[in-house]
């Protein structure tokens, strides 16, 4: 029984396309020959193959899912989203994906309409002025960062000062670089109200993850720990809080930078070389 129904989603398009159409909606006969470009010859057969499984059932003149099918179409649905995204690139393959937990990692199907960036090798050491400018008008503006770069550090300001919401999470190493060549600015973000400034230990397994209202783009290192400057960007809803939930995730993991006198205590921790365990991260 099991494989008959797995057979009845799977092995017809025009059937796995219906599921998932009527999973937003009950849909008319008329809505479903438009939306899908089929004719009621076509279609007819496989509402009927739906309709016999217990998957679908008309109503009021529509069609739409039973609670069965709704349960079908939301295990579909995420598969289905997972493989739209491995088929798409190999980005996700050929990276290392051990820095996101497992609950978004079931998930990663979200990501599905990210597309890659690849930087012009000859620009690489410049600062990304369409990143700069993509997200120099968010309402907020949330990062997870283990690597240097310093040539966002006026973009993080303004935001601040233009009263967006700013979270920044930094690693050990890159918060201590910035610190040994911007003091200054970071001080000065560290004592804007709607600023959040966060440090976590090294090691973590992720490069880079910026996420605003406009979009977002998350960087992975390769299986081999290297990264390229290449990374994923998207603009959809449901890309924007998964990411959203990955900063969380991290933030919650990070020790808090609230005022000059953690600043203090941070450098002369870093001095020491003796990092406290409120700041390890963990996975776990």
């Amino acid at each position: 029984m099991q494989h008959e129904l797995i057979d009845v989603v799977f092995r017809s398009q025009k059937r796995r396309d219906l599921l998932l159409l009527l999973g937003e909606k009950p849909r008319t006969m008329e809505e479903i020959k438009t939306l899908l470009d089929v004719s009621p010859t076509a279609i007819l057969p496989q509402i009927k193959r739906l309709t016999d499984s217990n998957l679908v059932i008309q109503k009021n003149g529509s069609y739409e899912l039973t609670d069965m099918g709704d349960q079908v179409f939301k295990k579909a649905q995420s598969l289905i989203n997972v493989l739209t995204l491995l088929e798409q690139d190999n980005y996700w393959i050929e990276h290392d994906l051990s820095g996101i937990p497992k609950y978004l990692l079931d998930r990663i199907g979200d990501l599905k309409d990210c597309k890659l960036v690849d930087p012009d090798p000859s620009q690489i050491f410049e600062p990304s002025t369409e990143l700069l400018s993509f997200f120099s008008s968010s309402r907020y503006l949330m990062v997870f960062s283990s690597f240097y770069r310093p040539e966002f550090l006026p973009l993080y300001t303004r935001l601040g000062r233009l009263e967006s919401d700013v979270t920044l999470i930094f690693t050990e190493s890159v918060l201590e670089k910035i610190m040994q060549n911007y003091e200054k600015k970071i001080r000065k973000l560290a004592t804007l109200q709607n600023t959040e400034l966060f440090v976590c230990n090294d090691g973590v397994k992720l490069a880079e993850l910026m996420v605003s209202d406009r979009g977002m783009i998350i960087s992975l290192f390769d299986g081999n720990g290297r990264f390229y400057y290449e990374y994923m960007s998207c603009s959809e809803p449901e890309a924007i809080n998964w990411a959203k939930e990955l900063i969380e995730f991290y933030k919650s993991r990070a020790w808090q930078i609230e005022n000059e006198q953690c600043i203090d205590n941070f450098i002369g921790t870093t001095e020491s070389e003796v990092f406290s365990e409120s700041m390890m991260f963990s996975l776990h």
